[in-house]
């Protein structure tokens, strides 16, 4: 079939299946279907073939879109669409910290929270970076509401401040400045994929392989430095990380090229701070956000364990969103763009809007 009427089909397919609608904590939970109706795999899988034939030139699928195609069994709660933010502006005030609040899930997330009330820093790679973001939530929250969020509380804050998680010495220097003062909530956003073109790693200021030293390593030494004052607030203190399924090699996008996995820490073992892969492999970028994901479940599991008692511990999935100038910005450009549109009017994609309201909710 030419491409073209390929595409055409899959998009009024699409048309037929609305979105969920719904956050999903850790892991992705597919609708059922009856005989006459397809699943959203059923759509994800024509969209994704649509995208590629237009595209053909262009990289393999990031894991992070492939873990929307395959419906798995959970047992994280999922949360419908109207309950994230019903009662964000009427909630105690909060003191938050949103990791990558410049772009994507972290900037829609703080812009919410600033129009709700609260009082957000917004910790970017740059100050120029930090304080745009800072306006927008404000220039956001002064506004009578939108269709998507219409519901306002005066005396929202958002402060810009530089915290780059590919630098240690930026992450102690950003948590040496907050920790005299209040903090409710940390929330660790920020992320990043590399290409999966890209045969050689790219490397954080102090060594590590990129994608394990950002998603993981920063967050993990800013979250421990932090969490003497995490656990001083009396207003339900809660540490969350924006997670994926593709941790676990079982679910879609996780069972696809090499799993998340990693081994007996070899890579870190022989080669330190200079490791290639956790598990001493050659360099694999779909790997390496996967394995990064998988650390961060890991920290959460045992935060969750060793802070019990003095603050909650979540981790949430805002979904499939394949923003070119978010998540995706490190992928084939014209792919990224060609498959956000696609999965949008197709109904299996979330928008950043979506997934800041559950950054929000968390």
């Amino acid at each position: 079939m030419p491409v073209q009427c390929s595409m055409l089909r899959v998009l009024l397919i699409a048309l037929a299946a609305p979105s969920s609608g719904a956050l999903k904590l850790d892991s992705y939970e597919a609708p059922r279907k009856t005989s006459s109706q397809l699943s959203r795999r059923d759509i994800f899988t024509g969209v994704t073939a649509a995208a590629g034939a237009a595209t053909p030139f262009l990289t393999p699928l990031t894991p992070a879109v492939r873990a929307a195609a395959k419906p798995e069994v959970s047992y994280e709660q999922t949360v419908a669409q109207p309950e994230l933010l019903a009662g964000l502006a009427a909630a105690p005030v909060r003191a938050i910290i949103v990791t990558g609040a410049n772009s994507g899930v972290g900037l829609a997330g703080a812009k919410l929270l600033t129009a709700a009330g609260h009082r957000v820093t917004l910790a970017c790679r740059t100050q120029q970076k930090a304080d745009a973001a800072a306006a927008k939530c404000l220039a956001y929250a002064a506004t009578p509401g939108d269709k998507f969020y219409s519901a306002r509380r005066p005396g929202g804050v958002a402060v810009g401040a530089v915290c780059d998680l590919a630098s240690l010495a930026s992450v102690r220097a950003f948590a040496a400045s907050v920790k005299d003062g209040p903090l409710d909530t940390l929330v660790l956003n920020a992320g990043l994929a590399h290409g999966q073109t890209d045969k050689e790693p790219f490397r954080t200021a102090d060594g590590f392989e990129e994608t394990v030293g950002v998603n993981h390593l920063g967050h993990f030494l800013l979250a421990n430095l932090l969490a003497p004052t995490l656990a001083r607030s009396a207003n339900g203190p809660r540490l969350v990380s924006t997670a994926s399924p593709v941790h676990d090699p079982n679910s879609g996008g996780g069972d696809v090229g090499a799993p998340a996995g990693l081994g007996s820490l070899a890579g870190m073992a022989k080669e330190g701070a200079g490791f290639t892969m956790v598990d001493g492999g050659p360099y694999d970028p779909d790997k390496a956000y996967k394995d990064s994901k998988l650390c961060n479940m890991l920290f959460m599991a045992e935060a969750a364990r060793r802070y019990a008692g003095k603050f909650t511990v979540n981790a949430f999935s805002p979904g499939l969103i394949a923003d070119p100038d978010g998540f995706f910005r490190n992928q084939n450009r014209a792919f990224a763009t060609v498959f956000n549109t696609i999965t949008q009017v197709a109904g299996v994609g979330e928008s950043n809007e979506f997934g800041g309201s559950g950054l929000a909710y968390m």
